[in-house]
């Protein structure tokens, strides 16, 4: 290992249960902790948000999925699993942080757990996914690959995108504005535009869907003629991005995401006087960092 990689796993067998007495809680007898490692990660993110982004991400994924391993052939597709890990970590360090974690416990079923963790090694050794990505045919095909249910083997896809949806993301004050008028010489559909034209305040939930509707009817007007265009919104949830993405498929347009990032202080200095420092820090401990399976391409900026 390299000393980074070393320095990764350091840091990730720290923070990888820091969300485990948040989340405990005994039920039916026993003591369980659903949805730490989605908790952790965005405590781990927000504690190291200044860092090295890189690094940031590969430690946040390592917490994340610290327990895959352990559960991976019980997973509905654990091939695309094992693929999607790869896109965020090498599997191997992923490997090393599980193997530590089962070590260092005291309990009946370790050999059991061990056994489950060599299964994954061998998993992911086969599939070609144990130290790298999969390398698929072009993006369409990982797309598409990552789009279906079916269990089947990635395939080869002919690249039939007919124009581009560009999804930006990111905290409000991380300057996407800025960035589109600087870079995208392409129509916007604004949330906050549409927003302030139906005078809907911040916050509105009422008023949130009306806006939202009529952001979906702007850009589909788009779509049908083949246009490309930037969809301006934090869109700071894999949620919420999946809903935009399975709206607009059905017009085969090729999707990128640009992501853009600032520092947490340069975010409270560049704050609207409507958005609270708490409301910041909320997105900043909620925020879902786009994912390579999520659309063809990312962009990140900042």
């Amino acid at each position: 290992l390299s000393i980074s990689h070393q320095q990764d796993l350091m840091a990730a067998a720290l923070f990888h249960d820091i969300e485990k007495p948040s989340c405990t809680r005994t039920e039916n007898g026993r003591i369980i902790s659903p949805k730490h490692a989605l908790k952790g990660e965005f405590t781990a993110r927000f504690l190291l948000w200044n860092e090295d982004f890189e690094r940031r991400e590969r430690i946040c994924a390592l917490v994340r999925l610290h327990g895959l391993p352990l559960w991976l052939m019980e997973k509905s597709n654990p091939q695309q699993q094992a693929i999607s890990a790869a896109f965020r970590l090498r599997n191997l360090d992923l490997y090393l942080l599980s193997t530590a974690d089962v070590l260092g416990r005291i309990c009946i079923d370790q050999s059991e757990l061990l056994d489950r963790l060599a299964l994954f090694r061998l998993f992911c050794e086969e599939l070609g996914v144990w130290t790298t990505e999969m390398p698929f045919h072009n993006v369409h095909s990982k797309f598409k690959y990552f789009k279906q249910r079916e269990h089947q083997f990635p395939s080869p896809y002919f690249d039939d995108t007919d124009f581009e949806m560009i999804l930006m993301c990111g905290i409000a004050g991380s300057g996407k504005d800025t960035y589109i008028q600087k870079n995208l010489d392409l129509p916007v559909v604004s949330l906050d535009e549409i927003r302030q034209q139906m005078k809907v305040k911040h916050g509105d939930k009422s008023g949130r869907g009306r806006v939202v509707q009529a952001a979906y009817e702007q850009a589909k007007g788009y779509a049908r003629k083949k246009q490309s265009f930037v969809w301006n919104a934090m869109n700071l949830s894999a949620e919420l991005r999946t809903k935009i993405v399975d709206t607009f498929a059905v017009y085969n347009p090729k999707f990128r995401i640009i992501h853009l990032q600032s520092t947490q202080e340069a975010y409270f200095s560049r704050r609207k006087s409507q958005i609270t420092v708490a409301e910041l820090q909320r997105m900043m401990m909620s925020f879902e960092i786009p994912q390579q399976t999520e659309v063809h391409e990312i962009e990140w900026v900042g």
